[in-house]
């Protein structure tokens, strides 16, 4: 005989809800509790990795801030040397022009009487320095010395120059006052102004002064 056998469900009991209600909550509790620990173990990993991201960033401006330091500081050095050395050169050319020209006492073809070297002045607002400077009983030159010449010093001469020395020295205002510029060097375009603005240009020449002043004229 086959078939068959109908099961009949077990009714359910107030301790079956019961329990079934506790195996539920069991599951929910261990469901909370890693879900925490994931949340736990998540937000210790993002803080260790922010702590790592805040110590790069330290150490990266740290780095950088040393290496701008580094750089400022090199550049504060070669900034020196160099000035250091424009000195050392201005102070050449100077030595080398005041003595010649107070040796010589010519300039222009003109023959002078007296030579003053660094010549300050001041009145008023007004004060200068003239680098080397040369008399006689009618004609004033202004010989201003520059390592290397260029042309904004040509032109600073005879817009400012010549009228400083006529008002801070004003025995000499009727006097006829000739320039020149001394250099270890001139490049084209400095000649080229200084012929345009009748400026004589004096140069070394081994031991002597090699003069181009043909084309000087009186302010």
């Amino acid at each position: 005989m086959t078939g068959t056998l109908d099961r009949k469900e077990e009714p359910l009991t107030f301790e079956k809800v019961w329990e079934m209600f506790q195996e539920s909550d069991r599951k929910f509790q261990a469901m909370s509790q890693e879900t925490d620990r994931q949340m736990k173990e998540t937000d210790r990993k993002f803080q260790a990795m922010s702590q790592e991201t805040d110590r790069s960033i330290t150490r990266m401006s740290d780095e950088l801030r040393r290496s701008g330091e580094d750089v400022d500081r090199r550049i504060k050095e070669v900034t020196e040397q160099l000035g250091g050395m424009g000195n050392s050169n201005g102070a050449f050319a100077e030595d080398y022009f005041a003595t010649a020209m107070s040796d010589k006492k010519m300039f222009a073809g003109l023959k002078f009487d007296d030579v003053e070297i660094n010549l300050k002045g001041k009145s008023g607002a007004i004060k200068d320095e003239f680098d080397i400077v040369m008399y006689n009983g009618n004609a004033v030159a202004i010989i201003e010395v520059k390592y290397k010449a260029q042309t904004e010093d040509l032109e600073k001469m005879v817009t400012k120059k010549v009228s400083n020395f006529r008002t801070l020295f004003p025995y000499y205002a009727d006097h006829k006052v000739y320039l020149g510029i001394g250099s270890m060097s001139f490049n084209e375009y400095v000649y080229a102004k200084a012929k345009e603005l009748g400026i004589g240009m004096l140069k070394q020449n081994g031991d002597t002064i090699e003069a181009d002043t043909s084309f000087v004229r009186a302010y």
